[in-house]
């Protein structure tokens, strides 16, 4: 296992809710006409929010988000939204997920992209990671930890996932609150396929254990969606066998640079064959 450099499983960028300013400008529609209104009747209005899941890290190079103050950024390359976005009759009349968001700072976007959510048919997001730790789980389950860490940090990580599975409920009666569209809440993959055994960054062992955290979040996200007319999509399944270590990996891993902000995240693979399968079997 490398022993410089850290595992990033998403890049915190520090944004606070109360900095994130959106500037939506536009100019009013002319009156339509009643073909037009007929069209426009068809059109699937879609709004992406959340952290760096929904923001497509791991696919392309990163870029700065443009309806979001700067240092937010998103992977450039093709993803469940960009699919979702290329279908007959869906326009993605706003995406403003952005990496190191907590379910807190997520809620307080929603206020902000109103004019959006008002009209959406569809809303997509993922929330939740970003309150674990992530990051100091993973390093300290790896060779670079110990025994001892990696125990502490897994214990409490465990503790915490009550507390995020009620932000994340609050989150999302904020969100349900502002639309009338269909919500679909994604879930995340388990990032490890142990069955090839240990591999050189992490034991079986290990991997196992943060594929069990990982699931604990996903259920905790499930259950936040009740009282709500959000919809948990699991992409669990869709990922089985294509974690890191297995022979056809659908989450990034630049072994060059481990601290490459798109470590750990999914591949263009794993978002076209994984999250946009998981997401359009639920339109």
């Amino acid at each position: 296992m490398a022993r410089r450099r850290q595992f990033r499983f998403l890049t915190t960028l520090g944004i606070g809710a109360a900095a994130l300013a959106l500037t939506f400008t536009g100019i009013a529609p002319a009156t339509a006409t009643a073909s037009q209104t007929k069209t426009q009747s068809k059109v699937t209005d879609y709004v992406n929010l959340g952290d760096s899941y929904s923001a497509g890290f791991g696919s392309g190079i990163l870029t700065q988000n443009p309806m979001m103050p700067s240092g937010c950024l998103q992977g450039s390359g093709p993803t469940h939204v960009t699919a979702l976005d290329a279908r007959p009759r869906v326009n993605l009349t706003a995406n403003a997920a952005c990496a190191g968001l907590t379910t807190a700072q997520i809620a307080g976007t929603v206020p902000l992209l109103t004019p959006y959510l008002a009209g959406a048919e569809l809303v997509t997001l993922t929330l939740g990671a970003n309150d674990l730790d992530i990051r100091g789980l993973v390093t300290a389950c790896s060779t670079l930890g110990s025994d001892a860490a990696c125990d502490g940090a897994l214990r409490l990580g465990n503790l915490a996932i009550p507390t995020i599975g009620a932000s994340a409920h609050q989150t999302l009666r904020t969100l349900d609150a502002a639309t009338r569209g269909k919500i679909l809440v994604l879930g995340y993959p388990r990032l490890f396929t142990t069955s090839n055994g240990d591999e050189q960054l992490i034991s079986a062992k290990r991997a196992k254990q943060l594929n069990r955290l990982g699931d604990a979040l996903n259920l905790a996200i499930k259950n936040a969606t009740k009282r709500t007319s959000a919809k948990f999509v699991s992409v669990t399944g869709a990922f089985n066998n294509h974690g890191l270590g297995a022979n056809k990996p659908w989450i990034y891993f630049n072994q060059v640079d481990l601290a490459d902000p798109s470590n750990l995240h999914p591949t263009t693979d794993g978002y076209l064959k994984g999250y946009y399968p998981a997401v359009k079997h639920h339109l």
